[in-house]
């Protein structure tokens, strides 16, 4: 299902820029789903969403330990996709972005191979104002 959904106690300023950042994901980039995980739960999931507890599994964990992007390019090649399972089932391509150790940018591509290197800078900077953003 098609949905936008917040964590209840985001301020103002945290939501507009959750608001405008991931909608500018979904729509200059192949993106079909965003979610964002900060201090242990789910604050946002836009796009095409699952109402499924998401939990960081393998591969969050080795790009917090490696603090980079990961992009799953084509998601049939890898054993742990199904950690992403409860974002969107069978999500194509992926990339996860670490926000400092608080935090995860997930986003899912509409086909395998779907974002550029441009999408995984933009995605990375927003995700690093992310982190100001919400640690206070």
């Amino acid at each position: 299902k098609e949905g936008f959904e917040f964590c209840n106690d985001l301020t103002d300023d945290q939501r507009n820029e959750l608001a405008w950042g991931s909608q500018q994901i979904l729509t200059a980039t192949a993106a079909s789903t965003i979610l964002i995980y900060w201090d242990n739960r789910v604050i946002l999931r836009r796009g095409l969403i699952s109402d499924k507890i998401f939990k960081p599994g393998e591969i969050c964990n080795r790009a917090f330990q490696q603090k980079r992007l990961i992009s799953l390019v084509n998601t049939d090649l890898f054993p742990g996709r199904a950690e992403f399972d409860s974002v969107v089932e069978n999500l194509p391509s992926i990339i996860v972005y670490p926000i400092s150790d608080k935090g995860l940018t997930i986003v899912g591509g509409w086909s395998k191979r779907s974002f550029t290197n441009s999408d995984e800078k933009w995605i990375s900077g927003w995700s690093d104002k992310l982190y100001d953003l919400l640690n206070i």
